[in-house]
This record gives structure tokens, C-alpha cells and sequence, in this order.
């Protein structure tokens, strides 16, 4: 059966790690695909879960060895990059991706479907960027954020994370219809497959 790739964007602070972690607790014959970036971790981010955390010379001998697919310098300091192999036999994958990575995959994968997580406003996205860490760059990440907004269009679906549990139950919803829809399709397929002929 063909997987799924679902990606999720949204600006910082929108909560993208924690419906992550809660989906991959819930659904099941999900794998996350594990990015790479350049800043330190966060209190509570593992390495090898959240991202794999590597120094810039690493993450650019990488980029210039064709190891990773797409990577960005975000936010005008930290690079994220993305792995060129995605799946675990038998998963679907979860990224969490912005929309220049979203646009590249979606050439790249027959079945992707993206999800584009949104904030209940500005001024709250503002207070959790803040009340998350101590932040130096937050002029740049309330922009980027703001970019990030301007292409919630071009996704699959817009789910508003004002409440956590809610808006996992609506990513979750999401993923079993998509899911239906796939296997519907394989199923299709094989209906309107014309038998082989018959051994004589």
C-alpha cells in the first residue's frame, strides 16, 4: 500500500511539536520523520525525536554531500533541513515542514497530504512565542510567521489549534479520512483490474 506523507506547517509557536507527539501516541502506523536543524535545543526536546540537533558545520557538509532533500535557513539565524528518506515500512510519515518544503515534496510525492496548523490570532501567537522561551529573534519570528500565514491557502486543510485535545482530535479525524480515501482507491483499483488469463 503506497503511504501517506502528511505534513504539518505552521509558524512558530503555533504548537506543531506538541500535536506531533500526541498524534504519534495515538495513531497508529504513524512515523515521524525526524528534521534536522542547527539551533540548541529546547527544555524537554530529545535529540533523534524533536529533531536531530547538529552543529552548522555538520548540517552544511551534509547539504553539500546531497544528504538532506530541501533545508532553509529560517528565521535569519537556525537551519532546518529535512532527510532524503522518509518512510518506515508499514507508516504512513508525519513532517513538520514550511511552505517552501511543503511545495518541494508535493512534487517530489504522489500522496501528500498537508495540514496547516493556525493560531487563534497574532497577539496569542506572540504571547506563546514569548512564554515558551526567551526568545532574540522574536521581530523575525512574528514576520515569518506572518509569511507563513500568506500561504495557509495552498494546503490541504487549516485546522486553528485554540485548544490542544480539540485540535488533535481534528488532525486525527483528518488522517483516518485520508486513510479511508487511500484505501478506497486501492480497493478501486482492484475492482476495475481485469483478471489474468487462465492457466491452461
Amino acid at each position: 500500500m503506497e503511504p501517506i506523507l502528511f505534513i504539518l506547517t505552521g509558524p512558530s509557536g503555533v504548537g506543531k511539536g506538541s500535536v506531533m507527539r500526541r498524534l504519534l501516541d495515538r495513531v497508529e502506523r504513524l512515523s515521524k520523520v525526524v528534521t534536522f536543524t542547527t539551533r540548541p535545543p529546547r527544555d524537554a526536546e530529545r535529540d533523534g525525536f524533536d529533531y536531530h540537533f547538529v552543529p552548522v558545520p555538520a548540517f552544511l557538509d551534509m547539504v553539500h554531500q546531497g544528504q538532506l532533500y530541501e533545508y532553509e535557513q529560517v528565521y535569519r539565524d537556525h537551519y532546518y533541513g529535512s532527510p532524503l528518506h522518509l518512510f518506515v515500512p508499514g507508516h504512513d510519515a508525519l513532517v513538520e515542514l514550511d511552505y517552501k518544503g511543503h511545495r518541494k515534496y508535493r512534487s517530489r510525492h504522489a500522496d501528500v497530504v498537508s495540514i496547516f496548523l493556525l493560531p487563534p490570532s497574532l497577539d496569542e501567537l506572540e504571547r506563546r512565542i514569548v512564554a515558551r522561551s526567551q526568545v532574540q529573534n522574536l521581530p523575525n519570528r512574528i514576520s515569518n510567521a506572518t509569511v507563513q500565514l500568506r500561504h495557509a491557502g495552498e494546503y490541504d486543510y487549516v485546522v486553528v489549534n485554540d485548544d490542544l485535545p480539540a485540535c488533535v482530535d481534528r488532525v486525527a479525524r483528518i488522517i483516518e479520512v485520508e486513510r479511508l480515501r487511500r484505501d478506497g482507491r486501492r480497493r478501486l483499483r482492484e475492482v476495475m483490474t481485469p483478471p489474468g488469463p487462465t492457466p491452461t
